[in-house]
């Protein structure tokens, strides 16, 4: 049930940061064309890319590269290391991102209600946006892969399996997504 719903979870936000990143495309080549074809480029372009689209896309992923297992790992030596100094290795370093990414989620939602209370918000070419909203996306990031990280390090307490994507074919490797 827990994998499902981290599955779940996955797929919903993985889904949200490729949406922006399809409104991103598309709202810089509508810029660009009207600036080409009208001499009147889409004035808050700059601010929303940066302010939503951007901060959308390389933050609502998090979850996702902890859950596939893309994040940077070096574990030359702990390979070589005996199953039960492994685990233990591997329930310290959980715990200790645990901690990390719970600290980041109570800072960046500090941050937000922060900004939500002053209505943040930027000028771009004499139009007024409003950014708030855009800092809520740290905090359900961070609080997400917190959920992640806590669920991974509850199951290897238990000694189950971590929760992993089902195995998909890749269109990359003839062997399905897995190097030969």
């Amino acid at each position: 049930m827990i994998h499902q719903a981290i599955r779940s979870i996955d797929r919903a936000l993985m889904a949200i940061a490729a949406i922006g990143l399809l409104a991103m495309m598309v709202h810089i080549s509508l810029d660009v064309l009207s600036d080409l074809l009208f001499n009147a480029p889409i004035a808050v372009t700059s601010a929303y890319v940066t302010q939503y689209y951007m901060i959308a896309v390389a933050f609502l992923p998090l979850a996702a590269a902890e859950y596939r297992g893309g994040h940077i790992g070096v574990d030359l030596v702990v390979n070589k290391l005996p199953a039960a100094p492994k685990r233990g290795l591997n329930l310290l370093t959980l715990l200790v991102t645990l901690g990390v990414y719970l600290l980041l989620t109570a800072q960046a939602w500090e941050q937000a209600i922060k900004k939500l209370g002053i209505n943040a918000f930027i000028m771009e070419q004499d139009t007024r946006v409003s950014v708030w909203p855009s800092f809520f996306i740290l905090p359900l990031s961070f609080a997400v892969i917190s959920l992640l990280i806590a669920a991974k390090f509850g199951l290897c307490l238990l000694g189950k399996p971590e929760p992993a994507p089902a195995d998909e074919v890749s269109l990359d490797h003839p062997s399905g997504g897995k190097d030969v």
